[in-house]
């Protein structure tokens, strides 16, 4: 028999006492059970032997056996769930908790990891949201742009150090005289469905990119895109740029069917990087390794990540800039080896993020403030005094404090400005994470003090970017964030060049002086230089008050044992391609 079947007998059991011994005869348990002595005795005998219970029979008519149960029912269920989640059997583990999804999702927790299914490598991990559409032409957060990375791929790669590295090109070149940027395309590429990747298909799916809201202005300089063989595409520009290799590295220019730049809705979607995505609903992402992606397979063969609600759940897996994580400066990422069943604290790694929480003065408010109360409220709504406020309110999360937008950059200090009068309402726009409310609380508190009456309007990610592009952003200020993808260098030069917010915020004449810095920039500057030119211009933006920067996120991952010798990626997840095991 089952054990399905066998808890369903078990419950039967339960009334008559968990932990004590039993003094009852056989015919007494068959008739609880509701079944015959014989059968009864089978059962109990297969409950013993899973060490669900002890029984005691005596010889002779009308001796009183023992027994005793050993595991309350809520208990029992759970091993039974457990057991069905390592094998994948998920619908059964919720069926035998009564459809609790609150213990289904505890044993979720407790049973993530990597384990062994049948010969393959599966990695089982909770997250705290259900994820969007995984395309890349759509503006998405940072989880989404660190899952593209593992769906799609680029034609190129760039390294931290602004180094271009082959993907689907292996070799590429760019002609001064001509303006033109050329890449050699691996040969027998194909997308996760089959479909073969080739010059033609990535010049239509570039020329289908072009005209989107979302590349325009990075893509101006862009005339043409053609394939004269198979294996051969070129991009002809109107404009000198050292560093468009390093553009085409970027999450947004992942290679997709061209006919998936399209507005749907459909979470079935075709990558062409090392994992495909088998199944994507509100309630999991599945993924599983391809074999014919173009470099080496991912070591892992399957990844199921479950969305569920941690609020009142313990040991958050994948969750970054936790509370509690700024206490300690050197232990933040918890790795356990496999040497050692229990969390070394000698071997702890700790990542600040290559980005930036920062206060915005919109100048083009309906209430803009003027050139002197944004000189006393930089230097007024420090990151010290939003730090102290999260701190006395708990709602403190893992950072430090940043003195300019990048960690790497000069600390960029200012002399207190004199108090001046404030507007009597203020309002303040952010966007849906939890960090950036909790900042805006801070400053609300502090403008309070002030006797400034302030409003916060919290929007959708993609809302909030949608108010800037269509200039129905008019909060006075804004508080928001950048963060850097895996390809510094370009990444941070697109932070400033393709951000509507800050563009909009800081007025159109300032955002003239800006973009014709940046076009000057990737004119002149190679793309492993562009960190270093950068640094002047975005310092500029502090100095002349148009943005006051508040904290770097620090990037925290514990998995207390979950996964062995996991590696952090940029985007504070794990490096789930290169996760294997021994066994």
């Amino acid at each position: 028999m089952s054990d399905l079947n066998l808890v369903r007998y078990y419950t039967r059991l339960v009334q008559l006492g968990i932990g004590e011994e039993i003094k009852t005869a056989l015919p007494s348990v068959a008739e609880t059970l509701f079944t015959s002595p014989r059968h009864a005795r089978n059962l109990l005998n297969q409950m013993q032997q899973l060490e669900w219970l002890s029984w005691t029979p005596k010889v002779g008519r009308n001796q009183r056996s023992t027994l005793v149960l050993n595991h309350q029912l809520d208990e029992l269920k759970n091993q039974l769930a457990a057991k069905r989640i390592l094998q994948g059997k998920y619908e059964k583990a919720l069926s035998i908790l009564d459809d609790d999804e609150v213990a289904f999702g505890r044993l979720l927790q407790s049973t993530s990891g990597a384990s062994m299914r049948e010969g393959l490598l599966h990695i089982q991990l909770t997250y705290k949201r259900p994820f969007e559409r995984l395309v890349p032409h759509q503006l998405q957060r940072s989880s989404e742009r660190y899952l593209l990375r593992q769906v799609y791929c680029c034609l190129v790669g760039s390294s931290s150090s602004g180094e271009l590295t082959p993907q689907l090109a292996h070799h590429w070149h760019y002609d001064t005289d001509q303006l033109t940027w050329t890449f050699y395309l691996r040969p027998g590429l194909t997308f996760h469905n089959g479909a073969a990747i080739d010059g033609a298909c990535i010049a239509e799916l570039f020329n289908k990119l072009m005209p989107l809201e979302d590349y325009a202005s990075e893509l101006n300089h862009l005339v043409s895109v053609h394939s004269p063989n198979a294996n051969k595409l070129i991009f002809q520009l109107s404009k000198p740029d050292l560093g468009f290799g390093g553009l085409l590295s970027g999450v947004k220019y992942s290679i997709q069917p061209p006919s998936q730049v399209a507005h749907s809705t459909s979470r079935h979607v075709v990558g062409s990087g090392p994992f495909e995505i088998t199944e994507h609903s509100n309630a999991k992402l599945c993924l599983q390794a391809f074999d014919r992606y173009y470099a080496c397979r991912a070591l892992t063969d399957q990844v199921t990540i479950w969305h569920l609600d941690e609020k009142e759940l313990e040991n958050k897996q994948i969750q970054t800039n936790q509370p509690g994580a700024q206490q300690k400066q050197d232990c933040n990422y918890y790795v356990s080896h496999t040497v050692s069943q229990e969390v070394d604290i000698d071997v702890q790694q700790s990542r600040t993020e290559d980005g930036c929480m920062f206060v915005l003065f919109n100048q083009s408010a309906g209430t803009s403030l003027n050139d002197a109360q944004r000189r006393f409220l930089s230097t007024y709504l420090t990151a010290d005094k939003v730090y102290r406020y999260l701190e006395e309110n708990s709602l403190m999360f893992g950072c430090e404090t940043a003195h300019n937008l990048l960690p790497m950059w000069h600390k960029i200090t200012r002399p207190e400005m004199p108090e001046v009068e404030l507007p009597n309402t203020l309002t303040i726009a952010v966007y849906e994470y939890s960090s950036l409310w909790h900042c805006a609380l801070a400053v609300q508190h502090l403008l309070q003090k002030k006797g400034v009456s302030v409003q916060i309007n919290a929007y959708s990610y993609r809302e909030l970017t949608a108010r800037a592009n269509t200039g129905t952003l008019t909060e006075a200020m804004v508080i928001t964030n950048i963060n850097l993808d895996d390809n510094r260098h370009a990444s941070a030069f697109n932070s400033l060049y393709h951000n509507p917010i800050i563009q909009r915020c800081i007025g159109d004449e300032s955002k003239q002086w800006l973009i014709e810095r940046l076009d000057q920039l990737r004119r002149d500057t190679p793309l492993d230089a562009y960190l270093v030119d950068l640094e002047p211009v975005a310092s500029a933006l502090i100095n002349q008050f148009w943005l006051s920067p508040l904290f770097h996120h620090r990037q925290t991952l514990r998995f207390q044992g979950v996964l062995k010798d996991v590696a952090l990626t940029n985007w504070g997840w794990p490096d789930i391609k290169n996760v294997w095991s021994a066994d």
